[in-house]
């Protein structure tokens, strides 16, 4: 990562900070993702009504207790999805800069020097970003990411884009447009939807909420200095809402002061809102709601005598920015290990929709659209999101503790193989199929690995199938 330019930007700086705003919405992806798949949002209310009831003895209580923890998980998990999907968009949108005023993005080069613990910037003294399960401290690095003020002295990602936006203000600049053979992802197409399935949780009431609002913003078509511009607003507003807001107090021991809770809600200012949708908050807000919420059950939890740590029942045991080589590749008994090669191909899966992402600034629609909606959308929802879900049941020991496995969001290097990148993966499934059958689905099924799109290094898109169901 570079540091934030002090000055005004040359055309060769102003390119390299493109790449650079490119490699740092994609730094914040796999932190938020590795925290989603860490929460357990679906557990049994009887089974944990239960267990909580024989902690205390107390059964008003243990139902209080109960619904406390299903509720926070469910709504945490939700938030921390739907702020995943708007720094997919976020992602795109930096590339649409990128394409429209100078050359295509490279995703597979950022993907590749993507190293955690990350830092947005390059500074001795910046707080680091992990791959991390989901608890106090890790919602304290998400509001660092996403602060609209200096925590410290650490630079904010508005800082960061306000130089590249009094670039674009201030030079005349050649931009290349998609109808002149330079493709975006562009508005009008159902490339990123912000409330589904993934997004939606429920209050104490099993009323259904959604953190995103329909008006919150969407794709921008790049085409000179003024789309260039809003593109940028729209996601410095997205994450940190209003500029100039409140500066966070901090407490005796170190961590922000959360914000007040009135009736089981905590109540926010006005500048935490987004402001291209009203009723929407910011990411910096949505991760202050669940910090604030989180530092209050945590000492409700704390002082109620026989009961866990308010987060372990509904966080995984995952570690701190897991490796693939964490896993042992054989049991004692010399047959392989499933959560090696689950993560293989979770990291190939990972890798391939960054090369289907830049390819979308390579192909024309209809081809584009093929790549974004059968490749990466099913990559991302069906294929990376099962891995997720899955890799978390399974255990393994490091430094003599147990953790609970995870997705590691390494750079799969399919540059080393004569085999074309979808060949490759299909290789990996063979490979785990052979350790677990129950995966057998990812061969069987013409709906997944099959289904996606054949791309190439050099973003040609093979339209003939590579293999057929067995």
């Amino acid at each position: 990562m570079k540091p934030i330019p002090t000055k005004k930007l040359t055309k060769k700086e102003f390119d390299d900070h493109m790449s650079h705003a490119i490699a740092l919405e994609l730094t914040t992806i796999p932190c938020y993702l590795s925290t989603y798949y860490s929460i357990n949002r679906a557990q049994d209310q009887d089974a944990l009504y239960e267990k909580v009831l024989g902690q205390i003895k107390n059964e008003k209580k243990a139902k209080e207790l109960t619904l406390d923890i299903l509720v926070y998980a469910n709504k945490s998990a939700a938030y921390t999805m739907s702020v995943v999907i708007e720094e997919m968009l976020h992602l795109s949108l930096s590339s649409n800069i990128k394409q429209a005023s100078s050359a295509p993005p490279d995703l597979m080069a950022a993907g590749k020097g993507l190293k955690y613990p990350a830092s947005l910037f390059v500074d001795p003294n910046e707080f680091k970003i992990n791959r991390a399960p989901l608890s106090i401290d890790q919602l304290i690095v998400f509001l660092k990411i996403e602060s609209p003020n200096q925590f410290e002295k650490d630079p904010t990602i508005g800082q960061f884009y306000d130089k590249i936006i009094d670039y674009i203000r201030t030079t005349d600049i050649e931009w290349r447009t998609t109808k002149e053979g330079h493709p975006q992802l562009v508005p009008n197409q159902p490339y990123y939807s912000q409330n589904s399935i993934n997004t939606v949780y429920y209050d104490k009431n099993h009323n259904p909420n959604f953190p995103s609002a329909d008006d919150s913003g969407g794709m921008i078509d790049v085409f000179d200095r003024g789309s260039a511009i809003t593109a940028i607003n729209e996601i410095i507003d997205q994450g940190e809402g209003h500029k100039g807001g409140d500066q966070l107090e901090f407490l005796p021991n170190g961590r922000p002061k959360p914000l007040p809770i009135v009736d089981g809600k905590v109540v926010f200012n006005p500048e935490d809102y987004d402001d291209l949708a009203e009723l929407e908050l910011s990411h910096f807000a949505k991760f202050m709601e669940l910090y604030s919420l989180g530092c209050h059950f945590e000492e409700k939890f704390n002082n109620i005598d026989g009961l866990d740590d308010f987060f372990s029942y509904f966080v995984y045991n995952q570690a701190t920015n897991p490796y693939t080589s964490d896993y042992p590749i054989t049991n004692i008994l010399g047959a392989p290990e499933v959560p090696y090669r689950q993560s293989q191909i979770a990291n190939a899966i990972y890798t391939y929709i960054l090369l289907m992402i830049e390819t979308c600034y390579h192909q024309e629609v209809p081809t584009q659209y093929e790549v974004f909606m059968m490749g990466i959308h099913k990559s991302m929802i069906w294929l990376l999101s099962q891995f997720g879900n899955d890799m978390r049941k399974q255990s393994y020991y490091k430094d003599s503790i147990s953790y609970a496995a995870s997705v590691t969001f390494e750079y799969y290097s399919f540059e080393d193989n004569d085999q074309s990148p979808k060949a490759q993966i299909i290789a990996l499934a063979e490979e785990l199929i052979s350790a677990d059958s129950s995966y057998a689905w990812l061969m069987n099924d013409p709906q997944y690995l099959l289904a996606l799109p054949d791309v190439s290094l050099d973003h040609k898109v093979n339209k003939v199938p590579l293999t057929t169901p067995k």
